[in-house]
């Protein structure tokens, strides 16, 4: 065996490695790693997706959405499929290797091996134990991806349950002012209160399952005007309000102080994962959209505290703890428009194919 041979088996074996590694960190690693495996796929799939938007010209968000909707779940189905061409590559450039009988013989051999079909039998006792470990290979990706899908799926209903009960609760789009009237209207703030130990464990079950899981970040929802971002963003805002605006002292500010520690915690590490940073410190939601909020909570009959200033102080500050998180969440799922959200979501920017790049802020 020749100098070439040695180096294509150790390319072939390294690659086999690679994958299999690749699927671990993908879906059995119970949290969030880069994977340059899935983000290629991932990435490469965004980019046909958006040249079929751009051709089709499709620029309002219901249109988009209607093919956008696709995206996340075929390039999931297409993960096992490009481990497993790669797996085929690095198991023919083994074989090749090991029988040096030729490009088509080690392809064949490394399919048939791969995909446990048989018509394709190895020579020599090293090119079988090969496609025994081919073969195990094979297989074991396949029973990895059926296990976890499931998983991810749950994942995907149990987040979409809060995010649909929203709708009749803060409207659709969601609205945290909305949310506080009508709680306020229907069942006062004491009902209001006794939600958010309950959107609390919402809240870290998502970030819990959309940290081991990236992949369900960009699953979106089965309405165009729902997103898992507008939802979080709207709870957020809510007991923002909550806590810094309305005049109800009781345990619900305990409660809502406690939501929004976990909420701010669990948005800005998904959006640390992906690179989401900015420069600027400070909400984007400005005094006059606050008072002008305010307002509209006094007239609907809502106990809105008289010192303004002071509310604005505490709400702005913490605000901005989640602020850019949640605007550049909302333009990495180009979540629909919503109140103090997606509705001021920075413009989107295609990353790379290899790298990650951070998504910034306009401005920043």
């Amino acid at each position: 065996m020749d100098a070439v041979h040695v180096l294509v088996g150790i390319a072939g074996g390294t690659l086999v490695v690679l994958t299999v590694q690749s699927a671990l960190r993908a879906f059995v690693l119970p949290r969030a790693v880069h994977v340059p495996f899935v983000r290629l796929v991932f990435v490469s799939s965004r980019r046909l997706f958006h040249l079929i938007l751009r051709i089709r010209g499709a620029h309002d968000h219901v249109t988009r959405d209607r093919l956008l909707v696709y995206w996340a779940p075929l390039s999931v189905l297409l993960l096992p499929a490009a481990w497993l061409v790669s797996a085929w590559l690095g198991g023919a450039a083994l074989f090749w290797a090991v029988e040096s009988d030729g490009v088509r013989r080690a392809l064949t051999v490394s399919g048939s091996s791969l995909l446990t079909l048989g018509f394709a039998a190895p020579a020599g006792f090293g090119a079988t134990l090969i496609a025994f470990m081919e073969a195990a290979v094979g297989v074991g990706l396949l029973a990895l991806v059926i296990t976890f899908l499931p998983a991810i799926h749950a994942a995907f209903g149990r987040r979409e349950l809060v995010v649909a009960m929203l709708d009749a609760r803060a409207g659709s789009p969601p609205s945290s002012l909305r949310l506080l009237e009508r709680h306020h209207r229907f069942s006062g703030f004491d009902r209001l209160d006794d939600a958010w130990p309950e959107w609390e464990r919402w809240i870290v079950d998502v970030g819990e399952s959309h940290s081991t899981h990236a992949m369900l970040v960009f699953f979106r929802s089965a309405n165009p005007a729902h997103s898992w971002v507008n939802a979080a963003g709207t709870l957020l805002d809510a007991a923002n309000l909550r806590m810094s605006a309305i005049d109800s002292p009781s345990d619900g500010n305990a409660a809502a102080w406690m939501f929004l520690q976990a909420g701010t915690a669990v948005l800005c590490r998904i959006a640390g994962f992906y690179q989401i940073t900015t420069a600027l410190k400070e909400s984007s939601v400005t005094r006059r959209e606050f008072d002008d909020a305010l307002d509209e909570l006094v007239t609907a009959g809502l106990p809105v505290v008289e010192d303004r200033d002071l509310a604005w102080e505490r709400f702005s500050v913490r605000r901005a703890e989640y602020d850019h998180a949640l605007l550049g969440l909302s333009t990495l799922v180009e979540a629909p428009p919503a109140m103090w959200s997606s509705d001021r979501r920075p413009p989107f920017r295609m990353p790379p194919l290899l790298g990650p790049r951070s998504l910034r802020r306009a401005g920043a």
